[in-house]
């Protein structure tokens, strides 16, 4: 039998070239074809994943896009049958990557639960969005036009979006089943939180003064927490840490104060332009307000023509005379003083002075008549004789318009001696606007003239020629009598929360708007996208102060590496293992509480280390307060949490804690972040709880303010449902998604 290695050798120089030609093949065709597949697993990263499943950045696009063409799809089908699109509204599907994640989710548990979905119920759906009129034909003809990507859309695809929608849908109706009725002891709970108010003592124990006092966490400790929260923004009120940074702006300002130049320019206004200003503006604006009387009611008093006028011709009264019960025109409200002239064009046209019908002929004083004149002459002459001298005024005045009519009688106005100032004061402001315009212009086409200038020299560098500088604002300001101002790098809210520039605001033109106009914030413009830098913005603020302000630097939102990250995360890790040393003093406070005369004894006894010392900060008194305060019924605004002045972000969970005490009892319980732990003794409720109940048990007919409450309560509650769902399937974004552009989410 012939050995393998005989055969080996009577074969190997063919072998070897096969073995040769081989290496080669691997050592140059095979390297690309791994590149290719590793460069396709990178260019498709993992952007989502869920207990039993996952979507990459392709997978969720195409499935996003999927249910935006669905609900094009749903758009043009009705408008086919029902010729109405917008009875279709209600059924759109959510658009958006987390609206897509979290349909997924509860279509899995709907499966789970054993709830099906067949064709038949979304061929039901299809019928009840077009009304059961549109063919399968045209059914077809509509698929046909959806694309996602260059490929099509089939009846398929269409389908199993509708199938997933379905199921989730009916998964959520299973979830709020068990929020449609109001027990009567939640009812009481909503009315008290809007009804009772509580006066409490705190005693503050800050988380962070224990910091010192945790170990020093190590290198993998804080990775792991930079790694959970390194994409989330920072946010005032969550418990959790944020270490990405927010977009920052850092901008300069000029600031007109209030009044600025307006005393200067009163001594500048002449007494021809008060004049000029009176006579213009009196028919709109500077009418006499009726006199004061002590008249009863027109509806108690007599109507002065009750009788006719020749039955007493002594109280008869002239024909241009009033009623009795006539008014002058009410003066329009820009007259008040300091409005602004431009609100004159919203007066309504002053209506003709009230003219009196004409009253019967009085008997003449003069002998009647001879008999023997002829009746016709007397007729012919009697009107000339007998009517009223001021019945051809009156019928002047009624031909002449309103405006007119009114200016021929002085005392129908405000003389113009006592409104002289008011109108030397509104033309100086009127001047002052301008001045502060014209400064402004300069100013602005400064800036933009550098900001060219810049923008030039960035893209060419010449060699040896220096960058412009900007103009000297500093020095404009001084010289001009405005303000100069300038920040570091902060974010829109810290920006709002220092005031003045931050809340100011400007009027846009706004054809879709009622008014023809809108409101643009300040931070909005600064903020916003699309924002460039040094472009000049005009806005002012309630306090009648005008700005210009310019943004020189823009620090878009970014995610810092964990070396750049590592003091804030290390204090983050702090914070939140000392929470716990924090409630332990809190609580320890508390129980001496029961047996102290008063909270400042109890902090005293609680011999807190010196730590303790430092974080616990003396007693204060808070209230009265509600826990909720309500929103504007007409508007159907929900109830918002308040927010008492002397305490940090209080959440329900301080508020629970002190609505469930009786008078004197104590309470411990954290502000909403998580940073301040109170110690709580209830002083008083006001009313009494059981002053409350009788109100409760009159007032359970109007369900409209409770009703509020209960609807805050339930998508609350809701909310927190779809988060313990997340958590139940250990949802994980690796990067936050994305909202959609269609508002639906």
């Amino acid at each position: 039998m012939v050995g393998s290695f005989e055969i080996f050798r009577k074969y190997q120089r063919s072998l070897l070239v096969c073995v040769a030609i081989l290496a080669m093949l691997a050592f140059f065709v095979l390297p690309p074809f791994l590149q290719v597949g590793s460069s396709m697993g990178a260019q498709d990263p993992l952007a989502v994943s869920w207990t039993g499943g996952e979507l990459r950045e392709n997978r969720l696009e195409r499935t996003v896009a999927m249910r935006s063409q669905v609900n094009r799809f749903l758009m043009e089908a009705a408008a086919v049958g029902v010729q109405n699109p917008a009875l279709v509204q209600r059924q759109l599907l959510p658009v958006g990557e987390e609206a897509t994640v979290r349909t997924l989710l509860l279509a899995k548990e709907a499966r789970d639960n054993g709830i099906v979905v067949s064709d038949r119920t979304v061929n039901e759906f299809l019928g009840q969005c077009t009304g059961n009129l549109v063919r399968p034909e045209q059914f077809d003809a509509l698929l046909a036009g959806l694309r996602i990507g260059p490929a099509g859309m089939s009846q398929q695809d269409l389908f199993e979006v509708l199938r997933t929608e379905l199921a989730a849908r009916s998964m959520l109706q299973l979830h709020a089943s068990g929020f449609r009725s109001d027990p009567p002891g939640w009812q009481w709970d909503y009315f008290r939180r809007l009804d009772q108010r509580a006066t409490v003592e705190v005693v503050p124990v800050v988380v962070e003064g224990f910091a010192g006092q945790v170990p020093a966490p190590s290198e993998g400790q804080l990775r792991d927490l930079y790694t959970k929260f390194k994409d989330d923004l920072p946010q005032a009120r969550s418990a959790d840490p944020g270490f990405r940074e927010p977009h920052r702006v850092q901008f300069e300002y000029l600031r007109a104060p209030g009044g600025a130049f307006v005393d200067e320019e009163m001594k500048n206004v002449t007494d021809e332009e008060i004049a000029a200003f009176y006579d213009k503006e009196k028919v709109a604006r500077f009418r006499a307000k009726p006199p004061a009387t002590d008249e009863k009611p027109a509806d108690d008093a007599k109507p002065a023509d009750a009788k006719p006028a020749a039955a007493k011709p002594a109280d008869a009264k002239p024909a241009d005379a009033k009623p009795a019960d006539a008014k002058p025109a009410d003066a329009p409200k820009g007259a008040a003083k300091g409005d602004s002239p431009f609100k004159a064009v919203a007066f309504k046209q002053p209506a003709p002075a009230a003219q009196a019908p004409p009253a019967a002929p009085a008997a003449p004083a003069t002998p009647a008549a001879p008999a023997v004149k002829p009746a016709s002459d007397a007729a012919a002459t009697a009107p000339a004789a007998t009517a009223p001298a001021a019945e051809k005024p009156a019928e002047k005045a009624a031909d002449k318009p309103a405006g007119e009519a009114a200016a021929e009688d002085p005392a129908q106005f405000e003389p113009l001696d006592k409104v002289k100032d008011d109108i030397r004061k509104e033309l100086a402001g009127r001047r002052a606007a301008g001045r502060i315009d014209e400064i402004f212009n300069r100013v602005s086409a400064d800036v933009s003239g550098f900001a060219e200038d810049y923008a030039l020299w960035q893209a060419r560098r010449p060699a040896g020629v220096a960058a412009p500088r900007p103009p000297d604002l500093a020095v404009i300001a001084e010289k001009q009598g405005l303000t100069f101002g300038k920040s570091g790098l902060v974010d829109a809210g810290q920006a709002v929360a220092e005031g003045g520039i931050g809340g100011s605001y400007e009027f846009m033109a706004d054809p879709r708007s009622r008014f023809g106009f809108r409101q643009q914030l300040w931070r909005d413009q600064m903020f916003g996208a699309g924002g460039l830098t040094w472009r000049p913005i005009r806005s002012g603020d309630v306090q009648g102060n005008r700005y210009l302000s310019w943004k020189t630097e823009d620090q878009p939102e970014f995610t810092p590496s964990f070396e750049l990250a590592k003091p804030v995360v290390e204090r983050a890790w702090r914070i939140l293992e000392g929470r716990g040393l924090a409630r332990r003093h809190a609580d320890e406070i508390a129980r001496q509480a029961k047996t102290s005369p008063s909270l400042e004894a109890a902090a005293e006894a609680a011999k807190p280390s010196a730590a303790g010392k430092t974080a616990t900060q003396a007693v204060v008194k808070v209230g009265p307060f509600s826990w909720l305060e309500a929103g504007p019924m007409a508007a159907g605004g929900e109830p918002t949490l308040s927010q008492p002045e002397a305490l940090s972000m209080p959440g329900d969970e301080f508020m629970r804690a002190v609505f469930a005490l009786e008078p004197g009892g104590v309470a411990v319980a954290f502000n909403e972040p998580r940073t301040v732990c109170y110690v709580i003794r209830l002083v008083e409720f006001d009313p009494s709880t059981a002053t409350l109940q009788e109100k409760f048990l009159e007032a359970r007919g109007d369900r409209r303010r409770i009703g509020m409450v209960a609807e805050r309560e339930t998508s609350q509650a809701f909310r927190g449902l779809l988060e313990s769902m997340d958590k139940r399937n250990r949802l994980e974004w690796k990067r936050p998604p994305r909202v959609s552009r269609e508002g639906n989410e």
